[in-house]
């Protein structure tokens, strides 16, 4: 019994943990300064000007460089 008291013991410290959490995300709100604000704004345009684009799955492993003793 002592071990199935300790789990439920366990439990419990796990939840009131979880409440505590969940409590102190919803009482803090974030937002950006001014300052980060323009700055995520120089480097949108800088990859708009460099024609910068994400690559996808297709477009990575057409450019892998892990295919054995071809990539040394």
């Amino acid at each position: 019994m002592t071990g199935l008291y300790i789990f439920v013991a366990l439990a419990v410290i796990a939840l009131i943990g979880w409440g505590v959490a969940e409590l102190k995300y919803k009482s803090i709100h974030f937002t950006h300064s001014e300052a980060e604000r323009e700055e995520a704004e120089l480097l949108e345009k800088e990859k708009a000007e460099n024609n910068f684009h994400e690559m996808n799955l297709k477009d990575l492993l057409e450019h892998n460089s892990t295919k054995g003793y071809k990539s040394v």
